[in-house]
């Protein structure tokens, strides 16, 4: 009887540890994480935008600025944090047929730069201007956007002057700042 009783004892402690391994949740396999960084978003939205054409912000600062239109398409208060100095700003949701009715006549032979703070936005309107703009000269997507200028030190302006301030977007993409002290949502 012993022997039998020990038997039921082992099996109903089988069955609890069995139990416990089929109910206890797995622990997740590591997710293979893609890096986040400015220059893997990047080489994302120029695969996304592959219509686009991208220039650096040397290529940028070494043209005439006589020959070329700047736009940035960030949301007004993005915009008033801080800017590119001639940058005019440009709802981000804008068709091509108002852009082409705002700006059509001034673009003829200029070179049409376009930027927000990574270049998804920009890249996005620039691609809908190609289209309805064929008079327009060359037109571009500063690479890696109003951020990749702010890390590499270059100017910015706004309303009262020079700026050292950039709008982040949102807390997620303010990480593409280097310079976290200078990060601002006003």
């Amino acid at each position: 009887m012993t022997k039998l009783i020990a038997a039921w004892a082992l099996a109903a402690l089988l069955t609890a540890l069995l139990a416990y391994k089929i109910m206890t949740p797995k622990e997740a396999a590591p997710a293979n994480e893609v890096e986040f960084s400015l220059a893997a978003v990047q080489i994302s939205i120029e695969n996304k935008f592959e219509s686009v054409d991208h220039l650096s912000a040397d290529e940028f600062t070494s043209m005439n600025k006589e020959d070329v239109l700047i736009f940035d398409t960030r949301p007004q208060s993005e915009y008033a944090v801080s800017h590119i100095e001639n940058a005019r700003q440009l709802d981000p949701n804008i068709s091509a047929a108002k852009f082409a009715k705002l700006y059509g006549p001034q673009t003829a032979g200029k070179t049409l730069v376009f930027y927000c703070s990574v270049g998804h936005r920009s890249s996005d309107v620039a691609a809908r201007a190609a289209n309805e703009l064929p008079a327009a000269g060359p037109i571009y997507n500063l690479r890696g956007g109003l951020f990749n200028w702010h890390n590499e030190g270059r100017p910015l302006v706004n309303e009262d002057g020079a700026a050292d301030l950039v709008h982040p977007y949102n807390k997620k993409w303010g990480q593409l700042v280097t310079r976290q002290d200078k990060l601002s949502y006003d």
